[in-house]
């Protein structure tokens, strides 16, 4: 652990501002001039220490089960007034550390403090563009993965708050200059993504990495450990998920490169097996994933996923999601609950400890195999492409297995547990026979059954990926209580802009200001 924060410390001094805001420039950041010279794979490693990417206790605490999870159904929300209104302070966090990060002198924790997501990409090209080009041509391999990781990252941004700073923003890491960055549009990043990362395939595919550097990136890469096959995969794979979630509002497009991908799985390999999971595993006695008090504050289960779609169709991964309440049985909240049954102890299911509550080995998961099958099976059956049905039934066996696995993998603090079997073939079998999970019916059911059942892979591990799909297809159709606050009796469909970017980034801001409504749709949702 000491040695992973001494390799990041160059890219923590020059963590860039958030949106390249002109707050306490002096004070909060040392001389630029006055540091050595960064490494690209350290750099890159850092980048995993974003405590976005990787999971950290105060990411779930703060943000996903006040916000996405609730949001996406992943988790009960107890009945409040104010219950759709997020916390500002912790939006501006979230923000942030996809920006500039955060870091202490005085606390080396990192389930508090990391590196900026667009700051390090920033710092990287910085020292990309210092080197010979000799040497950037053979270091180039270290670039092209964070812009991956950047391309995920600002992705998900885009979707909680639309159009966002990024092609002007993180200044301080490229001209030393703290500069208000501009918000781009939300679909024109959106298109730049999809289309560099289709560079960025082929890259990969014809990428001549000599030995030093192949050595470096093994060392640095705590994802992949520099399989550069893996990459393309991951790149490939989110790809298919931004050319999807914007096929709504740009079908044709859409259709044309997807088909083009599905179509020629040599040259557009995608993620197809759970070994090839985009996943950044932690380690007990290394870096945890040290979850524990987020799953025993934040633990009621949700009715409609436990009670109405897994308990229903007996659904093999029940009992590695969730614990039975006291009575042994597993009983979600309804949405419609009151305030007081939310409280009383005992009454609901909960997450399942093994898996989730003592786990030090929760993975950050950033692209599942499962999730790359549901997307196959869209396009399949939107697009006449190929067997929607066994994607989509891939996908859950993908699911079911994935699950497991982490249950399995779990490093309990000192407690004795049963492992729980891997569900048998006649299981399974049974489950997809269900006829509410069966691939039967028109097409718009067996397109809700894919949503759906991406929508439960997702869980608690992608709540945000949940929230924007559930946005994106209308699916499932979650109700919700209806709150007495004036303006946010539901959830938002959006967040709204930090307070700190109207103060610092007022002029950018103010071209936006009229998009920044809690009710303003992402350009993908047409719902």
């Amino acid at each position: 652990m000491k040695r992973l924060l001494i390799n990041t410390t160059i890219l923590i001094i020059l963590a860039g501002l958030f949106a390249s805001c002109k707050k306490r420039i002096e004070d909060d950041y040392m001389n630029p001039e006055l540091t050595t010279n960064g490494s690209l794979g350290k750099l890159l490693s850092g980048m995993y220490m974003n405590k976005r990417v990787r999971p950290s206790y105060w990411d779930y605490y703060t943000f996903i089960m006040s916000t996405t999870a609730p949001y996406s159904q992943m988790v009960a929300l107890q009945p409040a007034t104010q219950m759709y209104i997020p916390s500002t302070s912790y939006t501006q966090d979230r923000w942030t550390d996809f920006y500039a990060g955060s870091w202490s002198k005085d606390d080396n924790d990192p389930n508090y403090y990391g590196p900026g997501i667009m700051s390090t990409y920033r710092e990287m090209q910085t020292t990309y563009k210092a080197l010979p080009a000799a040497q950037q041509q053979q270091q180039e391999v270290f670039l092209k993965c964070a812009e991956v990781l950047l391309y995920d990252q600002a992705s998900q941004m885009i979707d909680m708050w639309g159009d966002i700073p990024f092609n002007g923003a993180g200044s301080l890491n490229t001209d030393r200059q703290a500069t208000g960055a501009p918000f781009d549009d939300a679909a024109t990043l959106y298109n730049t993504f999809i289309a560099n990362l289709k560079a960025i395939n082929t890259f990969f595919d014809t990428a001549n990495i000599i030995n030093s550097v192949s050595a470096e990136l093994k060392l640095q890469d705590m994802m992949y450990r520099g399989d550069i096959s893996k990459w393309q995969r991951y790149a490939n794979s989110l790809r298919l998920r931004l050319l999807m979630r914007i096929s709504n509002v740009s079908e044709a497009n859409a259709r044309t490169e997807v088909t083009a991908m599905l179509a020629d799985p040599a040259t557009y390999p995608l993620i197809t097996d759970n070994a090839q999971n985009a996943v950044i595993k932690m380690s007990p006695t290394a870096l945890k994933s040290d979850l524990g008090g987020v799953f025993s504050d934040f633990r009621v289960a949700p009715a409609f996923l436990l009670d109405t779609l897994m308990l229903a169709n007996n659904d093999p991964r029940t009992p590695v999601y969730w614990d039975t309440n006291q009575s042994g049985q597993y009983v979600g909240f309804p949405y419609n609950g009151s305030s007081n049954d939310f409280e009383t102890v005992g009454k609901y299911a909960t997450f399942d400890s093994a898996t989730f509550n003592y786990n030090y080995n929760i993975p950050g998961v950033l692209f599942t195999a499962s999730e790359a099958s549901f997307l196959q099976a869209e396009a399949y059956e939107r697009w006449s492409l190929g067997s929607a049905q066994n994607a989509y039934e891939t996908g859950i066996r993908q699911s079911i297995a994935f699950y497991y696995d982490l249950n399995h993998s779990v490093v309990l603090r000192g407690l004795d547990w049963d492992t729980l079997s891997v569900p048998q073939e006649p299981a399974i079998l049974s489950y997809l026979q269900q006829p509410a999970i069966a691939y039967s019916g028109t097409a718009t059911q067996k397109l809700e059954k894919i949503y759906t059942q991406k929508w439960e892979h997702f869980f608690i591990l992608q709540a945000g990926q949940a929230w924007a799909e559930q946005r994106r297809t209308g699916y499932p159709a979650l109700k919700f209580a209806t709150a007495s606050a004036s303006g946010a009796t539901t959830p938002p469909l959006r967040l709204l802009y930090p307070s700190a970017e109207q103060l610092y980034n007022a002029e950018n801001y103010s071209k936006v200001s009229s998009k920044d409504t809690r009710n303003t749709r992402i350009f993908w949702d047409l719902n």
